[in-house]
């Protein structure tokens, strides 16, 4: 006689165990009542083979009606499920009309048939509203949740790129917990956050960058890096991407999806028996690219030593003397991380569960660096009845981020200018005083050791994402939904410098004692939304569906930052621990609250044509007092011409095809609150009071807007040999809301207007090829090309050009906005020319002669095009995947080398005893003449280092044409045999893998990596976009790991 086992757990999972078999767990409404489902002595082992008109299907999920158990066929078609005589299968699978059978023997074979209606795929658009595919008139690309987990990437976004057309994921570097812009389609705001909205089942979730000009540090957004908030999602959590980049398809979102929509779907609880599932990853990474300098001149300048210069333009180093040109290498580590990931899944048709819990632990290649991230998410489905339902979720998230410093006196290029004669690793003695080499506190920078590990940096996140949604269909033509949200997080950071570095000490004459700042951050979201849809038939052909609904979001938003000089105690890191003279604090409040109603209204001729009608108006509190409100309609239409009795005869070579179009207008209001009004600020100076901020406030500021205009064809070819799916577009923002900088006459440095006008257009395409399609082995291979391009039309008639002062860097280097040229230009200075633009030359050096103030557009950022191709292999159980990513051209500008060579540490400096003769005309009053004189005089730089350093032209710095082609992503599974694994019970199963990120990189780029970004999100417009400086590239991935189900 079997013995059997209740188990009652604090979450409410009953469980009926016994020495053979797990016959039953589910979920109780009461969490602390366990009743078994059923009495195990009356089961069997009902086996079956469940096949369509072609063969065995695999996947097919088996289930007890009215009672908690589950399974799924193999890929032979095969199943065993614990059941009864006269208990009835229920045989369910995505395009195939769902079959019951009772049970009478032990064998149930079944043959399941297609369902044309499934085969219409149904899509989730914008505000929850289920679509037909076949009607929507605009590009949904979609993305398994899967595909971007099994990656092993920590954050969602970065497993995306190169999966969807008109999707750019621009990371800010290779760091553990780096940030990136997520933008879809261009930058269509000159200053303001083009990224994607990201909607987690339905509810828009903060995706926000700390911007630090909201500390009381007032920082540059350049030097810091802070994570934006999509990196807490976890990716092993989500079912599904839908990208939504139409104007029809994000205008229902309102002002928040003018940049267009990420819409993800959680994976959600299911009917079944009680499972655990687990995931283990462990991952070793190591530098892409290492960077390099030379080893040939020591410091000095003019081909004479100085051990205290900065610059390495002094004679060769000798014969006998010990370099230690394995520096870099010595400081750079191996990375490693490590990921859990458990589940617990249960329950019954009427009510089931899914719980998962996440542990990363990644530690970076730079010292001291280290992102650590812990989540927990419960998900619960009810069905009260065939006409209402619930879902209800709740995620809580823990991540901490020790960072190092970026930038011109971050760990790197500290490093890159660390004085070979001296070995790196010896960086601190015995009393924890930091090891000086050449010169004193206040002039010697800091060893990059000494900057990771006694510069610290960190941030600390607690996050609550809560969310409800409903769905009561009281009749069948008529729906209503509704979806609540909550989403809370707590930030708090800590940024120190060392009384003793370099940057914590200031000078001799004004010592600091150490900087230290901090900042917490209270944000909270509050939102709903509600919308009835119907739908009814008129006669045969036509067809109706309609919604309306309306959504409010209240968003508080809270800094409370501080700052301070001159530390106690050294090692103490605590505001208390500054003098209070030096102290300043900041509270920084960003208050919103949006309110809009829309309306959508569907009309279908035989499945054939579909005439879609959409338009919304939108409240801001933003831009009150003035009028809050802006409107925005769109319009789609959606032929399918397949359809037509002309194409129905022969089916095989043309199916699914689908003509579109598309037109809408969107509206974005400001991305901050409190600028139609001039805001006092508290004073710090002596008197103390309060007196007008920066930047001046706009009474007549009004929201920008977007119109586009989207048109493609989608069909397939060859029995869906090859599928396609193309679109061009075309989108003119007007209006832009800028930030320029005022004369300081006017009061203020910067005022907030609208003006200007930036046009994106360009073209998608998806080609997905089936090259093999066997009954072991398969090949598929996906194709996602983008091309487009950005030009600003206009600026307000005042400006100029618009640049934004966080990117100028370098110098004469700069992000800007020039009417005429591409959003992604870069503007620099240039050497005085004459007027047929030759380069004027002192006649006393041989130089150029430094320009003017104006500066040229000397860089287009924006890359051609991108191909991100996929390759998918599985052999019976054996699985492999790789994505290559190409881009092709737009300018960068490597930072790195341009400060190496200023200081004579470039490769590029090697040359330096070589005479030559700059190309030009003497400065000698002929210069703009018919026959000015040519520049004749020879230059050594080896004794006249001026040639390095003085007047150059940032221009010779931007590498042109860049193209990077990217083994991004490889992933080899192998699924363990039923046999392996008989032992854990009937449903175990266990895989092995192995995966590889960024592994191989061909490029004309000679810097670290073109994909770097000077800049954080948290800036806003293209921001530092192109600019590679002080940041290491995204490092070489290798990771194995398991996945085990139960």
């Amino acid at each position: 006689m079997r013995k059997s086992l209740l188990l009652s757990v604090a979450l409410g999972i009953s469980c009926q165990i016994n020495a053979r078999d797990i016959s039953g767990c589910l979920m109780l409404a009461d969490p602390w009542v366990a009743v078994p489902y059923g009495d195990s002595e009356e089961q069997n082992l009902i086996r079956g083979l469940v096949r369509d008109a072609d063969g065995p299907m695999g996947g097919v999920t088996v289930s007890v009606v009215g009672k908690s158990v589950s399974v799924q066929t193999d890929q032979n078609g095969n199943y065993s499920i614990r059941a009864s005589v006269g208990d009835k299968l229920r045989f369910t699978a995505i395009g195939f009309m769902q079959k019951e059978v009772v049970i009478t023997a032990e064998v149930a074979n079944v043959v399941l048939e297609k369902d044309d209606k499934a085969i219409d795929e149904i899509v989730v658009t914008a505000m929850g509203i289920e679509r037909s595919a076949k009607s929507l008139g605009y590009s949904t690309p979609k993305v398994a949740g899967d595909e971007v987990s099994d990656t092993q990437r920590e954050a969602f976004f970065n497993g995306l790129q190169g999966r969807v057309p008109g999707l750019s994921i621009n990371s800010t570097s290779g760091m553990p917990g780096a940030s990136a812009q997520i933008v879809l389609r261009g930058f269509a705001s000159i200053s303001g956050d083009n990224s994607a909205l990201i909607v987690v089942d339905g509810v828009p979730i903060n995706n926000s960058t700390v911007n630090e000009n909201d500390l009381a540090m007032n920082g540059p957004n350049r030097d810091l890096d802070y994570s934006n908030r999509a990196m807490d999602l976890n990716p092993e959590d989500i079912e599904s991407y839908v990208i939504m980049k139409g104007p029809e398809a994000t205008a229902l979102y309102g002002s928040q999806g003018a940049g267009g929509a990420i819409l993800i779907t959680t994976k959600k609880a299911k009917a079944g028996s009680f499972g655990v599932s687990y995931n283990y990853s462990n991952r070793i990474e190591s530098v892409n690219k290492f960077p390099e300098r030379q080893y040939v001149y020591m410091q000095g300048l003019n081909g004479a030593y100085d051990g205290t210069s900065s610059y390495a333009l002094g004679p060769k180093y000798k014969d006998d003397m010990v370099l230690h040109t394995d520096n870099i290498d010595n400081f750079f580590r191996k990375g490693y991380n490590q990921k859990h990931n458990m589940t617990f899944s249960g329950g019954s048709d009427n009510l089931s569960y899914r719980w998962s819990n996440e542990y990363n632990d990644n530690t970076g290649m730079v010292p001291n660096t280290r992102y650590t991230r812990v989540s927990s998410r419960l998900n619960a489905t009810a069905k009260f009845s065939e006409k209402f339902d619930l879902n209800t979720s709740f995620n809580y998230v823990y991540s901490d981020n020790d960072k190092a410093r970026k930038g011109a006196t971050g760990y790197l290029m500290t490093l890159m200018r660390f004085n070979p004669l001296y070995d790196v690793r010896d960086w601190i003695d015995v009393k924890k005083n930091r090891v000086l080499n050449t010169k004193d506190i206040y002039n010697e920078l800091d060893n990059p050791f000494w900057d990771t590990y006694r510069n610290p940096s960190n941030d600390e996140v607690n996050r609550t994402m809560a969310s409800t949604n409903f769905a009561y269909k009281p009749f069948s033509w008529i729906r209503f939904k509704g979806t609540l949200g909550l989403d809370y997080s707590n930030t708090r950071g800590i940024s120190v410098l060392h009384p003793q570095s370099y940057s914590g000490s200031g000078t001799a004459t004004a010592p600091t004692g150490g900087r230290f700042s901090s900042y917490q951050n209270n944000t909270r979201i509050l939102y709903g939304n509600f919308n009835a849809s119907a739908n009814t038939q008129i006669g045969k052909d036509f067809s109706v569906s309609g919604s309306l609904g309306f959504e409010i979001r209240d968003l508080s938003s809270i800094t409370d930052s501080q700052y301070g000089t001159n530390f106690f105690d050294p090692d103490f890191y605590n505001i208390n621990n500054t003098y209070a003279s030096t102290r300043l604090s900041k509270n920084a409040y960003n208050d919103y609250r949006s309110l809009g109603y829309f309306g959508q209204a569907v009309f279908g001729y035989k499945e054939l044509l579909y005439l879609t009608l959409s338009g919304r108006l939108d409240g801001s509190s933003r831009l009150m007092p003035n009028d809050p409100f802006f409107a925005y309609p769109s319009a789609s239409l959606a032929f399918n011409f397949t359809d037509l009795n002309i194409f129905k005869n022969d089916e095989t070579w043309l199916k699914d095809g689908k003509l579109r179009l598309s037109v809408g207008k969107t509206g974005k209001g400001p991305g901050r609150s409190y600028f139609t009004r001039s805001n006092y600020e508290p004073q710090y100076s002596t008197g103390g009071g309060y007196a007008y901020g920066f930047n001046g406030g706009n009474p007549l500021l009004h929201a920008e807007m977007t119109k586009e205009f989207e048109t493609g064809i989608e069909f397939s070819l060859f029995n869906k040999f090859v599928t396609f799916d193309i679109a061009y577009f075309s989108r003119l923002s007007d209006g832009q809301i800028i930030l320029p900088r005022l004369s300081y006459g006017s009061g203020f440095v910067l005022k907030m207007m609208n003006g200007g006008e930036v046009k994106n257009y360009g073209t998608e395409i998806q080609a997905i090829f089936n090259p093999i399609k066997k009954k072991d082995f398969n090949w598929n291979i996906t194709f996602n090309y983008t091309q487009y391009k950005g030009k600003v039309l206009s600026l307000a008639d005042e400006l100029p050009e618009l640049y934004d002062s966080d990117t100028w860097v370098l110098g004469g280097v700069r992000s800007a906005v020039l009417p005429g040229y591409s959003i992604g230009a870069l503007s620099g200075t240039r050497f005085l020319r004459n007027d047929n633009g030759d380069v004027i030359i002192n006649p006393s050096t041989g130089l150029p002669v430094a320009g003017t103030d104006r500066y040229y557009p000397i860089a287009d950022r924006l890359p051609k095009f991108t191909l991100g191709t996929i390759n998918k292999f599985n052999y019976k159980d054996l699985y492999l995947t790789f994505l290559w990513d190409w881009r092709y051209g737009g300018d960068v500008l490597n930072g790195l080398d341009y400060t190496l060579f200023t200081l004579g540490m470039s490769t590029k400096t090697l040359n330096r005893e070589e005479p030559r003769v700059i190309k030009g005309v003497l400065q000698d009053g002929l210069e703009n003449t018919a026959n000015p004189t040519a520049n004749h005089i020879a230059v050594t730089p080896y004794s006249a280092s001026t040639y390095y350093y003085t007047n150059i032209e940032p221009e010779m710095f931007v590498e042109r044409n860049v193209y990077t082609f990217r083994l991004r992503d490889v992933t080899l599974s192998y699924k363990l045999p039923k046999t392996a694994t008989r032992f854990l019970g009937q449903k175990s199963s266990l895989s092995v893998f192995f995966t590889a990120t960024d592994l191989l990189m061909f490029t004309n780029y000679t810097g670290l990596d073109p994909e770097s970004n000077l800049n954080t999100p948290g800036l806003g417009g293209i921001g530092g976009y192109g600019i590679d400086f002080g940041n290491m590239g995204k490092p070489k991935g290798y990771n194995f790991g398991l996945s085990l189900k139960l």
